[in-house]
C-alpha cells in the first residue's frame, strides 16, 4: 500500500511510516527505551554533520533528495509521528544486518489505521473551521449592519452603494451584464472581471441566491459593495479550494446593462423587440467565475450554484 502520492520514490518507503506515534507503534510502548535505542546519542552528531555534506557528490545529492521527498510526505501527516521509531524502521529496512520488526501484513494494517486517523482528524478540523467561519460572519454582519450607509435586502444581503444607477431594475427573468470582484472576508481575492477586462452576461436566475437578491435591488449603472452570507452563497460545501465552507463573500458589483425580457417600451402592448444577440450569456469557465459558474462544485440542493438552470 502506497500511502503517499508525492512521487514514485515514496513507493520504496511506503512501509516505513507504519509507526504513527499515537496509534499502535512498531514496537511495544515499553520497548522504546531499550538499549539499542540509546543510539540517539549519535543522532545529534549525524544531524550536525548532515548540513556539511558535500552535495556536489552524486551519491550525496540523490541521498539528500530522497530524504527531502520522504520529509515532504511525512510533513503532510496530520497526526503524531514518532520520528525516532520512524528512523529506526528506515534503518531496519535498508540495513541487511538489522532485523525488520514488523511483517508486511501488520505494516499494511498500521498504514490503514494511519489513513483512518488522518481522515478523522481532517473531518474534525474542517468542522471546527466551518463553525468558526459561521461565528465570524455573524459577528461581522451584526457590526456591519450598524453602518448607516449599509442597506440590506429582504433575504439578508448587505450592500453599500458606491455609484447610483439611473437605469431600469432587472427582474429575475431578465439577463444582465456586470463587472465584479469577489473576495473572502479576510480580503483574499478569488475572481475579478475588472482585471480581466471582460464583463459577464448571464440570466439573473442562473447565479447564486445572494446575487439574485442583490441584482433585483440594483439599477442599471449602479455599483455596490456587497456582503453575501454563506447561506445565500455556497454554504457548508464551499467551492474548494477557492471558497471555504461557510464563507461570507464580499463582492464589488457594477450593473452595466439590463436585457429586459419585456423591454419597458413594449409595456404598452406592442410586440417586444427581438432579443439582442448580446443578451446571450457567454459560457464562462467554471474556475474563472465562481460567482456564476461552479455548477459541478456546489451541489447542495438548498443552494443555487451559478450557472445551474
Amino acid at each position: 500500500m502506497n500511502l503517499f502520492h508525492y512521487s514514485p520514490v515514496l513507493a520504496i518507503c511506503g512501509a516505513l511510516v507504519a509507526c504513527g506515534g499515537s496509534q499502535k507503534p512498531a514496537v511495544e510502548p515499553g520497548v522504546a527505551p531499550a538499549p539499542e535505542a540509546a543510539a540517539p546519542a549519535a543522532a545529534p552528531a549525524e544531524t550536525a554533520v548532515a548540513p556539511q555534506a558535500d552535495l556536489t557528490d552524486p551519491i550525496n545529492r540523490y541521498s539528500y533528495a530522497l530524504g527531502m521527498d520522504l520529509g515532504k510526505a511525512v510533513a503532510n501527516i496530520s497526526v503524531p509521528i514518532n520520528m525516532v521509531v520512524l528512523m529506526d524502521a528506515l534503518k531496519d529496512q535498508v540495513d541487511s544486518n538489522r532485523a525488520v520488526r514488523m511483517d508486511d501484513s501488520t505494516a499494511e494494517q498500521s498504514l490503514q489505521n494511519l489513513l483512518l486517523l488522518m481522515q478523522q482528524k481532517k473531518e474534525a478540523d474542517d468542522k471546527a473551521e466551518a463553525q468558526k467561519a459561521l461565528e465570524e460572519q455573524a459577528q461581522f454582519l451584526s457590526k456591519n449592519s450598524l453602518d448607516t450607509t449599509v442597506k440590506m435586502t429582504t433575504k439578508g444581503v448587505q450592500y453599500k452603494v458606491i455609484t447610483e444607477g439611473t437605469g431600469i431594475t432587472p427582474k429575475s427573468s431578465d439577463k444582465v451584464q456586470v463587472n465584479y470582484k469577489g473576495s473572502l472576508l479576510d480580503g483574499t481575492e478569488f475572481d475579478n472581471s475588472f482585471k480581466r477586462g471582460e464583463p459577464l452576461e448571464f440570466p439573473v436566475s442562473a447565479v447564486i441566491e445572494g446575487w439574485q437578491d442583490l441584482l433585483v435591488n440594483m439599477k442599471e449603472g449602479m455599483k455596490v459593495q456587497a456582503w453575501i452570507p454563506s447561506a445565500l452563497a455556497y454554504g457548508e460545501a464551499g467551492v474548494p479550494p477557492m471558497i471555504p465552507a461557510n464563507a461570507l463573500l464580499v463582492f464589488e458589483v457594477e450593473l452595466l446593462k439590463v436585457y429586459a425580457e419585456v423591454p419597458p417600451e413594449a409595456a404598452d402592448g406592442a410586440a417586444p423587440a427581438a432579443e439582442q444577440p448580446a443578451a446571450q450569456p457567454a459560457a464562462p469557465a467554471a474556475e474563472a467565475k465562481p460567482a456564476e459558474a461552479p455548477k459541478a462544485d456546489a451541489k447542495k440542493p438548498a443552494e443555487k450554484p451559478a450557472g445551474k438552470k
